[in-house]
């Protein structure tokens, strides 16, 4: 079942051979890969994390293989069809520039990036069999279209609100249309025993992201938010297994809850919330880390929020296990794509309470418009309650790394 409508002006899919814009990507992750090796006291298992993520394309295909463009869809529905899901968002900022030779303008950085890795014939997208583009914005959602080019398509639509009296019966059926799709994809449709299946794997590594949140806010320092990031990334952006991923992931919990600081953490501690910071777009956190903060949680759709929480089932027919997976992937999704942004400001404020973060930062990537109209009241709803507050509108590029210094350290000397 292909949920992109037919196209009469379908076109070939375009490549670029670009050797000199390739050597720029592939210089952008080895300069963001040595910045993470300077990061003092990491854990032993954090390498692993690393190679995954970095050699996500030249992971062996093992089975089908689905790619996602957002974690709003559930890729239980794609394990339970017997494929290996990976997201392709891309955050490489050279890969940006390969990307505007087809979406030229003031288009958001990360559709370009993506596209940019679309464009090339050995990436990661060239390896799977078919994609999933949730209509979270407007980018999403026309990328769609040019992404048809390249495979079957499914486009996840999603309500425009977390009604869920209105909207709850739609989103499963939205989810049953999407195991029609992948199970087109693969030859074997999802069943409830396979569903059930994928849902308690998934819930594991949610239970390890907790477990690793907790001992973060336990241990002040055991763990950066960038190794915390890569580590979570591994387990989405690369097709290789969840389940070695796991094993790892255990041992990191082990150690970073054995973690013994040799003095008091004084480092100013924030919530980060805001776009999603894809790998190995960490310019943010990079400089945030540098200047002395520490970053104890996070409400991002790339960090802990992609898959902290579960799959929570009621019942166990198919049925009830599509309306849990509509309960956690779309009515409990920060994204601002909805009109209320109320779910995102309770995140950000329970967290800050348990973590007892000293203020909030945002991360507002420029061009994407719904992060910066929700600025208006999150600003507000903070300093109401004596939050600070510092909102960070940036793009991938590096040119601004040292204002965004000045401004950090400044909010920091505030706090």
């Amino acid at each position: 079942m292909n949920r992109q409508p037919t196209n009469p002006y379908a076109l070939r899919p375009a490549f670029s051979d670009n050797p000199g814009n390739r050597r720029k990507q592939a210089f952008v992750e080895a300069d963001q890969r040595r910045r993470l090796d300077e990061i003092p006291q990491r854990p032993a298992d954090i390498p692993y994390f690393v190679e995954r993520l970095v050699n996500a394309a030249a992971a062996p295909k093992r089975r089908p293989r689905i790619g996602l463009l957002c974690n709003v869809a559930p890729v239980e529905i794609v394990m339970a069809a017997g494929a290996d899901p990976v997201r392709l968002d891309c955050g490489n900022s050279a890969a940006a520039v390969a990307g505007e030779e087809m979406l030229a303008g003031d288009v958001c950085p990360l559709a370009k990036a993506t596209i940019g890795v679309f464009m090339r014939e050995d990436g990661l997208p060239a390896t799977c069999d078919a994609f999933i583009v949730p209509a979270t914005c407007d980018a999403k959602r026309k990328l769609g279209e040019i992404l048809a080019d390249y495979g079957p398509v499914f486009q996840f639509a999603l309500p425009v609100d977390k009604d869920t009296v209105r909207h709850s019966a739609e989103a499963a059926a939205e989810l049953r249309h999407l195991a029609a799709f992948a199970g087109k994809v693969t030859g074997r449709a999802p069943t409830r025993k396979a569903l059930r299946a994928a849902i308690a794997l998934t819930n594991h590594r949610s239970d390890i992201v907790h477990r690793l949140q907790e001992a973060r806010i336990a241990h002040p320092g055991a763990l950066s938010i960038r190794d915390l990031f890569v580590c979570i990334q591994a387990s989405l952006f690369s097709p290789e297994p969840l389940e070695t991923w796991v094993a790892h992931a255990e041992n990191l919990v082990h150690a970073v809850k054995a973690f013994t600081a040799e003095r008091r953490n004084l480092r100013r501690r924030v919530v980060l919330t805001g776009a999603p910071i894809i790998w190995p777009n960490f310019k943010v956190l990079n400089v945030l880390e540098e200047c002395g903060a520490l970053v104890a949680a996070d409400t991002l759709c790339s960090g802990a929020q992609a898959c902290i929480d579960p799959v929570v089932l009621a019942e166990t027919s198919l049925d009830a296990c599509f309306r849990a997976l509509a309960a956690r992937s779309v009515f409990g999704a920060l994204c601002p794509c909805f009109s209320s942004q109320a779910t995102r400001l309770s995140r950000v404020l329970d967290l800050v309470e348990k973590t007892r973060a000293d203020g909030v930062v945002q991360y507002a990537l420029r061009l994407c418009q719904p992060f910066d109209i929700e600025n208006y009241r999150l600003e507000r709803v903070l300093k109401e309650r004596r939050i600070p507050f510092l909102n960070l509108r940036t793009d991938y590029s590096l040119e601004d790394t040292e204002q965004l210094r000045v401004r950090i350290e400044a909010f920091l000397e505030t706090v």
